[in-house]
């Protein structure tokens, strides 16, 4: 798309949120999907488009649970994604790879983690998980989410970014790109 057709676009983008009281119920009715070229990622939260993501057959405890998923976004060099996920419900455990942080958005779980310790997740709850974790989780009819992940950065990366911060300040030197 030629760059004066883009500026055009964005300007009737902008004159569409200025009606927006009248003519849609949110910026998402109206927004477009963005060009592959795109600096920025724009996804919805969409229950249509949540493809099948069998949940580990040997995770199951009791029921069927049927689980889907959306990938909304990857971040620079796979460190992190943020997904839309959904699960019916059913009784499982779910081991934890990479520290995630959800956001429950319909529906109920109760997850418990390996201390025993029992947590709700209802809309509206954010829960943390860190890598190298599992919980148990039991879900009576529905739960929907969306989780922000990370992979957990080394240790020794942390150390070895600290000691740089250092030396860029004696240098005076800027500790941010």
């Amino acid at each position: 798309m030629a760059v004066a057709e883009k500026e055009r676009k964005n300007l009737e983008d902008i004159e569409a949120v200025e009606q927006i009281g009248e003519t849609a119920s949110s910026v998402a009715d109206i927004a477009d999907p963005v060009d592959d070229d795109a600096v920025f990622t724009l996804a919805r939260l969409t229950k249509d488009t949540l493809q099948q993501s069998p949940i580990n057959p040997d995770w199951i405890l009791e029921g069927n649970p049927e689980a889907k998923v959306r990938n909304l976004s990857v971040m620079s060099r796979g460190w992190a994604t943020t997904d839309h996920w959904s699960c019916t419900a059913g009784k499982f455990r779910w081991y934890y790879d990479w520290d995630e942080t959800v956001m429950f958005l319909e529906g109920e779980v109760v997850i418990t983690d390996d201390e025993g310790q029992v947590y709700v997740g209802r809309p509206g709850t954010s829960l943390f998980f860190p890598a190298g974790t599992s919980a148990t989780w039991v879900v009576p009819r529905y739960i929907r989410k969306i989780a922000f992940n990370q992979r957990p950065v080394p240790a020794y990366l942390h150390i070895l970014a600290r000691g740089a911060n250092k030396v860029f300040k004696v240098l005076g030197l800027p500790t941010r790109p």
